[in-house]
């Protein structure tokens, strides 16, 4: 005989303590403890289903979604014997952008550093960029070491109409050497 089958056939062992449901109360009428196949009541469902279990762990349970879970107590939390490994690691780009005081070489007491030949404790001081006046412009028209005063205050006209008439000449060979010709002569 399988372990599975018993003495009665395919229906599971009775409990230890539970009345038969096909026993001598049943027949009697009287009422007796419930027998372990019986369906629960309403009062017994959801949460009220664990009413009475004394569990060290929660204080009481509550249903969320129709899941059963169960209240922690409130202020203590378990602590593991091992102590929790804190990440003490820097990532590249909080090490590369993180916020460092203004430092120069002859600065007193400078905060230490690995050493690093762009560092900035290592350079001299550099005096601000100048603030502009409110409402002030910052445009200068000069070109600097490539201006030719003598041509100057020269308008356009000036500079290129000469008064010629219209060039009949289609050779575009021609026309290009000069044309070549004339602006090099105009920027003397």
């Amino acid at each position: 005989m399988s372990g599975a089958m018993t003495e009665r056939g395919n229906r599971p062992p009775k409990l230890p303590g539970m009345p038969s449901p096909g026993g001598p109360a049943a027949h009697s009428g009287a009422v007796t403890e419930r027998s372990a196949f019986a369906k629960r009541t309403t009062e017994e469902a959801g949460v009220n289903y664990l009413k009475g279990s004394r569990v060290g762990s929660v204080t009481g349970y509550i249903s969320v979604a129709g899941n059963i879970l169960g209240r922690p107590h409130p202020g203590r939390r378990a602590k593991s014997g091992t102590p929790r490994a804190r990440f003490d690691a820097v990532s590249e780009q909080a090490a590369r952008f993180r916020e460092m005081p203004y430092c120069y070489a002859s600065m007193d007491r400078k905060p230490l550093m690995p050493y690093d030949p762009n560092a900035f404790r290592s350079r001299l001081a550099v005096d601000d960029a100048p603030v502009p006046y409110k409402n002030s412009s910052t445009i200068e028209f000069s070109d600097g070491i490539h201006t030719c005063h003598k041509r100057r205050f020269q308008t356009t006209n000036s500079t290129f109409y000469t008064g010629e008439p219209c060039d009949p000449r289609s050779n575009a060979a021609v026309i290009a050497d000069e044309v070549r010709f004339r602006r090099f002569m105009q920027a003397k």
